[in-house]
């Protein structure tokens, strides 16, 4: 805009200056011939200017360096350096995958230099929130996907599910103002005492294998360890000898998993062996 209104003053200039026979509508034709000439001569051509794109004090090499008035782009080289016409005032877009993109406007020092240096930034990405959550099990299932059977002792079909415990009716009072059960005075006298602490401590031990079988669920004796699943508390039993109570109590699963894991193996093979410690007692 700024070299049109220059070629419109220089023409005015020279209509004042000419004949006034020139002015006339016959000589338009004429005018206009002057007018394009002094346009096609006064046509400025852009000035190539050389230019090196860094990135912190290391060069880049393609970057797409682009002049947004002209239209016209390159890329840098090898060394980072690249060469483009240019105006004053041009703007120069500089741009590459992993930089932010920059621009820059030409200035009469870039245009006497004719070289300019610019320096990119790194390329920041904002992250959405994370939300860090507890470590899985890898035997964990996803309720959504399958719901987790309902395992309890009635479940497992364990022996003494549903065994309630009788009601301790006191008949007997002594001096002292204690109180005895007449069953607790006859169980100490034939032994069922004994019998009954040793079924409560088998109730016990049913107990924490179907919380081992719970643990780990059947997904995983069926999968991994090939066990059937109606073999799953033979399988248990079988594998109580080695202690795998105690290793629960103890929270050592590492130790559990590999038992079961050598056990299985054993088990597969000589799957006859039908009594489990439950029966033996």
């Amino acid at each position: 805009m700024h070299r049109l209104t220059k070629i419109y003053d220089s023409f005015n200039r020279i209509l004042r200056e000419l004949p006034p026979f020139f002015v006339g509508m016959k000589n338009l034709p004429l005018l206009f011939s002057i007018l394009f000439a002094m346009i096609l001569t006064s046509q400025e051509k852009r000035k190539v200017i050389t230019g090196q794109v860094n990135f912190k004090h290391a060069v880049i090499s393609d970057v797409h360096v682009v002049n947004k008035n002209s239209n016209q782009g390159t890329i840098t080289t090898d060394l980072g350096f690249f060469e483009i016409p240019v105006f004053v005032g041009d703007t120069l877009e500089f741009s590459h995958i992993n930089l932010e993109k920059q621009e820059m406007i030409v200035t009469e020092s870039n245009i006497s230099q004719k070289k300019i240096e610019i320096d990119l930034q790194e390329k920041t990405y904002a992250l959405g929130e994370i939300i860090v959550e507890k470590p899985r099990s890898i035997f964990y299932v996803d309720p959504e996907i399958m719901p987790p059977p309902i395992v309890n002792a009635t479940t497992l079909n364990l022996p003494y599910a549903n065994t309630k415990a009788k009601k301790d009716e006191t008949i007997l009072s002594i001096r002292s103002g204690a109180v005895i059960s007449l069953d607790n005075l006859i169980n100490s006298i034939n032994g069922t005492n004994k019998r009954r602490k040793e079924l409560r401590k088998i109730a016990l031990e049913d107990t924490i294998l179907s919380k081992i079988r719970k643990q780990y669920t059947d997904d995983f004796f069926i999968t991994d360890l090939h066990i059937k699943q109606e073999n799953i508390n033979m399988f248990l039993n079988y594998c109580f000898k080695k202690n795998i109570i105690s290793y629960f109590n103890k929270k050592n699963n590492l130790k559990l998993t590999k038992i079961l894991m050598n056990e299985s193996e054993t088990f597969l093979q000589n799957n006859t062996t039908k009594v489990s410690i439950l029966d033996k007692n």
